[in-house]
C-alpha cells in the first residue's frame, strides 16, 4: 500500500507540473445553449530566466480579455504546459509575469485564442528570454526611458538605457549627478541613483524631473523590487 501511495503521488505531482487551469469550473456545451464553451491552450517552449525573479512575481502563461489582469494563468515551470479555462471573452493568450494581484507586469510573447485543427489552441515561443531584467528593459526602460537615454550620438547624462548595453551601464557603475552613488546598487534601491531618481524628488534640478517619468506603480515597484532582489541579469 505504502509502494502504491508513493506511485500515485509521483503521477499526480507530474500532471500537476504540466497542466492546470484557473480552477473554475465551466460547462462545456454546444455553442448556442448560454453555457460557457472553454478551450486549452497547449504551450511549448524555451523559457529563460525563471530563477531570477524575486517573490511576489510568477512568469505565466495566461488569458486576458479587455483588462491587464490574467483571467486564467498558469505558471511556468518547464517547456510544456496545458492551460484550459479559455472561453470567448479571452482575447488575448501571453506569456507574461504577474504580481500578486495577477496584473501583467511585462508581456514576452502573445499571441490570439486561435484554434487549430486538432481544438486545441497552439502557443509555441521558441527561445524567450523571460528573466527580470528582460523586464525592467521592456517595461520600463523602452517605454520611459530610452527617448533621452537611447544610445544616439548623445545620451543624457551618458548613460544609455537602450539593450544590450543598460545593464553594463547601470550596475555598479558611479552616476554622473551624483559621482558619490551608484546607478545602481545590488540589494539597496534607496542607494541606487536609478531608484530615487523615479520615487523621490532627487531629480528636481536637473534638466528633467524624472518623478513624473514612470506614473505606472506596478513598472515603479518593479524596478524596486528588481534592485532590492540583487538587481541580477
Amino acid at each position: 500500500m505504502r509502494l502504491y501511495n508513493t506511485i500515485l503521488s509521483t503521477m499526480m505531482l507530474a500532471v500537476a507540473a504540466t497542466s492546470c487551469d484557473d480552477g473554475k469550473i465551466y460547462d462545456e456545451t454546444l455553442p448556442g445553449s448560454g453555457d460557457a464553451i472553454t478551450s486549452t491552450v497547449k504551450f511549448t517552449g524555451d523559457v529563460q530566466g525563471l530563477d531570477s525573479w524575486s517573490g511576489g512575481y510568477t512568469v505565466v502563461v495566461a488569458g486576458f480579455s479587455d483588462t491587464d489582469y490574467a483571467e486564467v494563468s498558469c505558471q511556468v515551470t518547464g517547456s510544456e504546459l496545458e492551460l484550459g479555462g479559455i472561453t470567448d471573452d479571452i482575447t488575448g493568450i501571453e506569456l507574461c509575469a504577474i504580481n500578486r494581484l495577477r496584473k501583467r507586469v511585462a508581456t514576452f510573447a502573445s499571441a490570439e485564442p486561435v484554434k487549430g485543427s486538432d481544438g486545441y489552441i497552439h502557443f509555441d515561443v521558441g527561445q524567450i528570454d523571460a528573466a527580470m531584467y528582460t523586464a525592467v528593459q521592456t517595461a520600463v526602460f523602452n517605454a520611459a526611458c530610452v527617448q533621452c537615454h537611447g544610445g544616439s550620438n548623445h545620451s543624457a547624462a551618458s548613460l544609455n538605457l537602450t539593450a544590450p548595453d543598460s545593464y553594463s551601464a547601470l550596475v555598479n557603475v558611479a552616476s554622473v549627478k551624483s559621482p558619490d552613488m551608484m546607478r545602481v546598487t545590488p540589494g539597496d534601491a534607496s542607494a541606487s541613483v536609478l531608484w530615487r531618481a523615479i520615487a523621490t524628488d532627487m531629480s528636481d534640478e536637473w534638466a528633467y524631473r524624472h518623478q513624473t517619468i514612470i506614473s505606472n506603480t506596478t513598472s515603479a515597484n518593479l524596478v524596486k523590487n528588481w534592485i532590492d532582489s540583487g538587481a541580477k541579469n
